[in-house]
């Protein structure tokens, strides 16, 4: 198990709400940081305790070799999570809460109220011939072409040496994890899908996104929200919240108990993932 000081560095969490009923894990997308969920906090309210993921390579752990350590994170969201709690996760983002969500499970370890994923294909269907596919094999240039037409990266950053200088290594660390990855088969989560997409993503159609409803047997929902585009939650972190916030009021009132979180238990080694 990851001690509690050591799973510190995982997270930028705004205010830890002990009075909380439930927390809300938050995972970024390729190339971005915990502070894409920065006002999630106060829109969500007291009755929430958000935690943005912290992973290596940026913001806050800068000073580490950036790359995607799944078992880690794991146990560093396990450590956390000492009550009922969900997991929102945007591209990448989604992967990963989905590949924590199973290692959880095989651990023994109580599972979210809920999986909130946005702008995200399902994890078995892969960017086959598209603009991300096997990105990570392609020089700078073209990788800085693809992620700028993807909307991964704003124009105007690629545009600025110095701050491609730093962000490069970031993105490349990520687009590795997601084209190793490869989604082994396991059943169905037995815990509740709500999938959002924006209209004009140019990246993630909304028919695919469908195809998350197979990875749950415990009800899929999908949302969607006209215009926008891959990384809605920016421009609509107002609408995106709404949505979570309602439907979070549902899980609270069923919530179990504390009971049983926060134990000595830890998901084990990653070993479908890659």
């Amino acid at each position: 198990m990851v001690a509690a000081g050591m799973s510190d560095r995982w997270f930028l969490t705004p205010m830890r709400l002990p009075q909380a009923r439930l927390q809300l894990f938050c995972l970024p997308y390729a190339g971005g940081g915990a502070s894409a969920y920065r006002g999630w906090a106060a829109a969500l309210g007291t009755g929430v305790e958000v935690n943005p993921v912290a992973l290596p390579g940026r913001e806050n752990r800068f000073g580490e070799p950036p790359g995607i350590d799944l078992p880690a994170l794991s146990r560093a969201v396990a450590t956390r999570a000492d009550r009922p709690y969900a997991i929102y996760g945007h591209s990448l983002g989604a992967r990963l809460g989905f590949e924590v969500i199973r290692s959880m499970r095989r651990a023994g370890l109580p599972l979210p109220l809920r999986f909130y994923v946005g702008g995200s294909r399902p994890p078995d269907v892969r960017d086959v011939g598209g603009l991300y596919d096997q990105i990570s094999g392609v020089g700078d240039a073209e990788f800085l072409d693809r992620i700028v037409r993807g909307e991964a990266l704003p124009a105007e950053v690629r545009a600025a040496p110095d701050l491609v200088e730093l962000l490069l290594p970031v993105f490349r660390a990520d687009f590795r994890w997601l084209d190793g990855y490869e989604c082994a088969e396991e059943p169905p989560l037995p815990v509740p899908i709500l999938a959002i997409v924006a209209t004009d993503d140019p990246m993630v159609p909304v028919d695919q996104v469908r195809g998350w409803a197979r990875h749950t047997s415990a009800g899929f929902t999908l949302r969607v929200l006209p215009g926008g585009g891959h990384l809605f939650l920016r421009e609509r972190q107002q609408e995106v919240t709404e949505l979570i916030r309602t439907d979070l009021d549902g899980a609270i009132r069923s919530a179990p108990s504390p009971a049983g979180y926060g134990t000595a238990a830890s998901p084990g080694s990653d070993r479908a993932t890659r």
